[in-house]
């Protein structure tokens, strides 16, 4: 089996977290041949970490290098539009994280990257590929609650400038739209959208609780889809004492709450029924498609073209600049 030459770009939290234990469970596809990071230290760190993989801190200098095929952009969100670029035309296959970009202007110029370069291209969605919103899917097409007329997704953490994610320069001061809502935010509309359809008409309501993990902080958008199904989505980062992570979905026969990785079906005067819907947050499948369309020429399912539709909602809930 032919091994891709990866390198990454970027070794702070998602690729040393997210991305790093999937690529170990795919060391027949991947191995990974070259890090960049800015700073010396994250560098050495993920290098001690993976036995001596060379780093640089000039990113151009790892795409210049000869055992790299591909590279995992794993940066702030707004450096991935040029980035990018860099890395297309240097030849190279790219994965790059969510947010696909900043802002409107950026992503409605990557959306023509496939038409310019000849590489694969795609975004790690992760929630494209979770095989819990597979199954739900499934049990939508196959008319188990009837004809969805509504959802609502509930996600309710505490989110403190001393934890993990909000310590980071970068989202506490960030310089894309949204903030955290963003950030995050094109998770669970990637996972709507598969699920519900095109979402058609969108309109959020915000706050900031904490100013010190950025702007804002608290979102409620109300949406309705191109299939007439209306909904919900609350997602606020600034709960104390309380946390949920709970998607809602209504149909005319019954129900399905999805909570993580557990599906129950409800219906009058129905036992429930409850399955469970085992992954690794769909990181290991995306680097599957990764590795499929670049050996076997298939086309990722996680398009430019999809997390740009993602990135768009968000902004347009939020009435900031969108693609039209």
């Amino acid at each position: 089996m032919r091994k891709i030459k990866l390198g990454i770009i970027g070794c702070g939290l998602a690729a040393r977290e997210l991305h790093l234990p999937a690529l170990e469970k795919l060391s027949d596809k991947f191995v990974i041949t070259a890090l960049c990071n800015h700073t010396e230290k994250k560098a050495m760190e993920l290098s001690k970490l993976l036995g001596g993989v060379p780093y640089v801190l000039d990113y151009k200098e790892l795409l210049s290098r000869q055992d790299v095929d591909a590279v995992d952009i794993a940066l702030p969100i707004n450096l991935n539009c040029r980035v990018t670029e860099d890395a297309l035309k240097a030849g190279k296959h790219v994965i790059v994280e969510k947010p696909i970009a900043a802002n409107a202007a950026e992503a409605k110029k990557m959306l023509h990257f496939p038409q310019k370069y000849k590489s694969v291209m795609m975004v790690a969605e992760n929630f494209r590929y979770r095989l819990v919103y597979s199954r739900v899917k499934e049990l939508i097409k196959n008319g188990t609650i009837g004809k969805p007329y509504a959802a609502m997704w509930n996600v309710f953490y505490l989110v403190t400038e001393e934890g993990k994610y909000a310590k980071i320069k970068w989202r506490r001061h960030h310089s894309y739209e949204g903030g955290f809502m963003t950030d995050a935010g094109v998770h669970n509309v990637a996972a709507l959208r598969y699920l519900l359809g095109e979402i058609s008409e969108v309109k959020a309501f915000t706050k900031s609780i904490n100013p010190k993990i950025g702007h804002p902080d608290t979102m409620s958008i109300q949406f309705l889809t191109s299939k007439g199904i209306n909904g919900v989505f609350n997602l606020f980062f600034s709960v104390n004492g309380y946390w949920e992570n709970k998607l809602l979905i209504f149909g005319k026969k019954g129900s399905i709450v999805v909570a993580e990785n557990k599906i129950t079906i409800k219906g009058n005067n129905k036992k429930d029924i409850q399955e469970i819907a085992e992954d690794d947050s769909g990181y290991r499948e995306e680097f599957i498609d990764f590795y499929n369309a670049i050996t076997k020429k298939r086309k990722v399912k996680s398009t430019f073209e999809e997390a740009v539709k993602d990135l768009n909602v968000i902004l347009k809930a939020l009435k900031v600049n969108y693609l039209k």
